[in-house]
């Protein structure tokens, strides 16, 4: 994973790419919600004009991999990068939250309420929707809180769009 910690904390890309941790977010709403994104759709909205090399490609490919490999054992996937960076959960839940609004059709369709209950403390954590939210986001425990929760919520995320109906 060094790797893309590296090359994501590298000037060679352009400002259109996603930050490690936002690539890591994303990925993670992808395997939570299966869609209809090709891998090269994946890429194009992580890397953005950017042009990689087959090994970026593929460590990509590999890293929702791991992802995924995670969560079918019920564990929050293991986030290893650059800790130096912006904060790394902002970051982690702005890259989940873009790969909830990209497909957001597929997301609520079955289960609105329990849906949006789960990802609200992604949501907030995310600074995307800040000024809507500014009574949560102005209350640092409320924050903290909210933060705690999100592995438990992409658990159960996962579980509800990826467990056989009745199991």
């Amino acid at each position: 994973m060094s790797l893309l910690s590296d090359f994501f904390d590298s000037d060679e890309l352009s400002d259109n790419a996603m930050y490690f941790f936002e690539m890591h977010g994303f990925l993670t709403s992808l395997v939570v919600q299966p869609g209809a994104l090709s891998q090269q759709q994946i890429l194009t909205e992580i890397l953005a004009d950017n042009v990689v090399d087959a090994t970026i490609s593929e460590a990509i490919v590999s890293l929702q991999k791991d992802i995924e490999q995670a969560l079918l054992n019920g564990d929050f996937p293991t986030i290893l990068g650059d800790e130096d960076s912006e904060d790394p959960l902002t970051l982690w839940a702005s890259g989940f939250m873009q790969g909830v609004f990209s497909q957001e059709d597929l997301w609520f369709s079955s289960h609105p309420e329990e849906v949006a209950e789960l990802t609200l403390p992604i949501l907030s954590c995310s600074e995307l929707l800040e000024d809507d939210m500014d009574d949560i986001t102005l209350n640092d425990d409320l924050m903290d809180e909210m933060a705690e929760k999100i592995p438990d919520c992409v658990i159960d995320l996962y579980l509800l769009f990826n467990s056989p109906e009745g199991a």
